[in-house]
């Protein structure tokens, strides 16, 4: 997935080094992760390489520490996620870093229309035990599929407790020829991906794989998706049993199925290619770098040794920083949101 959007950044003149080992870092900017555990890794990294740095994030609903990023803000060019809750732009504009929302895109010579047999009725490649919220689609699609006699495909790992056996599908040509074999595809996010505009939106990669190659795609989280695709590009519902009426629609509607691949393929092509997000990456980089030039690196002492030990520690939540200590200190009037 993400060596497609390296090729297009090579192909617009950014030149990319992924490199394992600290010692092989090399380059005019250093992109890190964050979040999860990842600063400690992160901070490696940052103390060796002594230039600009790109944060990819993981969501502020999460993951915001905000002690660690005080201590490097003045080396950070931005930060940058999939996911466009205000949340994200908010804290890290606190802090003087600017947040970039930075979507998923699909590589068009990967994923695209095949005209091939519809083995399938439904196709859903994922985990079956990711995350919360999953299984209230997924019960009612067995049952669904059970009850109508329908041929389903599921790959990833949990579906065995439902009767089906354990596969592996490798992300691309392989995906792709599954994906053009089945009829209507679903995609299913969790609660959190799609919890609020003020705590997190974060649309996934299958989003745009299957728009892109040009299935019949029913998803959930309708506000999120929305920000992407129309309607009549791709469908939505968040209520199981509308989720499940839409995929029963489609299955007996050709015409309709048919006019909603084209349309959805028609948009990924327009807004959702690796190249297009790269030419927006390159974008983010030219607004940011100049000013980076100009900014004078002088840091305390006490930060430079607080920098050093962050190799090490994993930043400590503050306790006003963890959410149900900030949800109660908020309910007594302790706590202004900021």
């Amino acid at each position: 997935m993400y060596s497609s959007f390296f090729k297009q950044l090579e192909l617009h003149g950014t030149h990319v080094i992924l490199v394992t080992d600290l010692s092989e870092i090399d380059g005019d900017i250093l992109v890190v992760s964050i979040g999860g555990g990842g600063e400690p890794s992160a901070a490696k990294a940052m103390n060796l390489f002594k230039g600009p740095v790109i944060l990819h994030i993981h969501n502020t609903y999460l993951y915001f520490y905000k002690s660690f990023l005080k201590r490097w803000s003045s080396r950070i060019l931005f930060a940058y996620c999939t996911d466009f809750a205000s949340l994200n732009f908010s804290s890290y504009n606190s802090l003087g870093i600017p947040y970039y929302h930075f979507p998923f895109g699909s590589d068009c010579t990967i994923f695209y229309p095949q005209n091939l047999e519809k083995k399938y009725d439904i196709a859903f490649l994922g985990n079956a035990n990711s995350g919360f919220g999953r299984g209230k689609y997924i019960e009612k699609l067995i049952q669904y599929s059970k009850d109508n006699n329908l041929s389903v495909f599921l790959a990833g790992a949990g579906w065995d407790k439902y009767g089906y056996p354990y596969r592996i599908i490798k992300h691309g040509a392989e995906t792709n020829e599954i994906y053009n074999h089945s009829k209507v595809c679903v995609n299913i996010h969790n609660d959190r991906q799609f919890a609020g505009i003020d705590k997190e939106m974060d649309a996934n990669n299958r989003l745009f794989d299957l728009a892109m190659a040009g299935c019949c795609q029913i998803s959930n989280g309708e506000q999120m998706v929305i920000r992407y695709f129309e309607k009549d590009e791709v469908d939505t519902a968040d209520e199981p049993d509308k989720w499940i009426e839409k995929i029963d629609y489609y299955l007996n509607n050709d015409t309709e199925r048919i006019l909603i691949c084209k349309k959805a393929r028609e948009r990924a092509l327009i807004d959702h290619t690796w190249q297009l997000r790269a030419v927006e990456f390159n974008k983010f980089i030219n607004e940011n770098y100049p000013a980076y030039n100009d900014r004078i690196q002088r840091i305390r002492i006490l930060t430079s040794i607080l920098r050093y030990f962050d190799q090490f520690i994993i930043p400590p939540y503050q306790l006003k920083e963890i959410r149900i200590i900030r949800y109660l200190l908020i309910k007594l009037g302790l706590y202004v949101r900021k």
